[in-house]
């Protein structure tokens, strides 16, 4: 669709690099499991998992759901949507995963009909964040929870680049996302979408190994694309991040900002206090 804006049509198609990086990441690990404390999966539970990317995160709840419950596994790209049913299939939970693509305009299912929605650095995308997580709010039952993890890319810290030229970076990088600063949003969107009992919580592990490499080089590729910032700006941002990981000088803090939030049921919700 070449009338769509880029920060959703670079997601309905990855070029041939990003997809393999894409692959080979995205999975369940300690952190992982930290971040998604507080949406309290439990055993046969009915979960969509939306912007489930490969389905990495969507196979690990369907072991968690058990043999009971359902995975809707959620994505703008059809390709991502192929690779988790294959990796759905190698860890024998196909049967309680099933595909969806939607961007999250509206979903494709029934009202009170799921037991919680995760999204995963997904909302920072959407159209409309409020809206989204309101259809979050509609198809969860009274008592579910929607739980949201997004980055908040003006608050990444990247050493040794100069503050003004790293902030010039990310400025022109975020032409690829609707809301780079989501992170920070995401707690006023859940109470606009009339969540209660909200949880929020900031998780900010700091990344000397070059786990966040991948995520630099993208932004690199999205910077150059957007007329912005002078080419030669990015490229100094991309030599330094890289030298500085050759010689042992590398840090990055990408900040994740934690919101879960509750649909009440009606005699409950106008007596809430959160």
């Amino acid at each position: 669709m070449t009338d769509e804006p880029f920060y959703k049509s670079h997601w309905r198609e990855i070029d041939t690099d990003r997809m393999k990086s894409y692959r080979a990441g995205f999975g369940w690990d300690a952190a992982a499991d930290e971040l998604y404390k507080a949406a309290q999966i439990f055993d046969g539970a009915t979960v969509a998992d939306f912007g489930c990317g490969p389905g990495k995160i969507a196979v690990e709840l369907a072991r968690r759901v058990g043999p009971k419950g359902k995975v809707h596994a959620i994505d703008i790209n059809a390709e991502f949507l192929q690779i988790a049913r294959e990796n759905a299939a190698q860890a024998g939970v196909s049967d309680r995963v099933a595909v969806h693509q939607n961007e999250g305009v509206s979903l494709p299912f029934a009202e009170a009909s799921l037991d919680r929605v995760t999204a995963r650095n997904t909302i920072m995308y959407v159209d409309d964040p409020v809206a989204t997580l309101s259809e979050f709010h509609r198809v969860l039952r009274p008592d579910g929870i929607a739980h949201a993890i997004d980055g908040d890319w003006f608050l990444m810290a990247a050493e040794p680049i100069d503050h003004d030229l790293w902030r010039s970076f990310v400025k022109a990088a975020s032409h690829a996302c609707k809301n780079s600063d989501m992170g920070r949003r995401l707690y006023r969107a859940f109470r606009e979408a009339g969540f209660q009992d909200l949880e929020v919580s900031i998780h900010a592990k700091a990344d000397v190994d070059g786990r966040l490499l991948g995520m630099i080089r993208n932004m690199s590729k999205y910077a150059r694309e957007s007329g912005l910032i002078d080419l030669g700006d990015v490229d100094l941002v991309v030599e330094q991040i890289e030298q500085a990981y050759a010689d042992g000088t590398y840090l990055v803090v990408s900040p994740q900002f934690v919101v879960s939030g509750r649909k009440l049921e009606p005699n409950r919700a106008g007596f809430a206090g959160s």
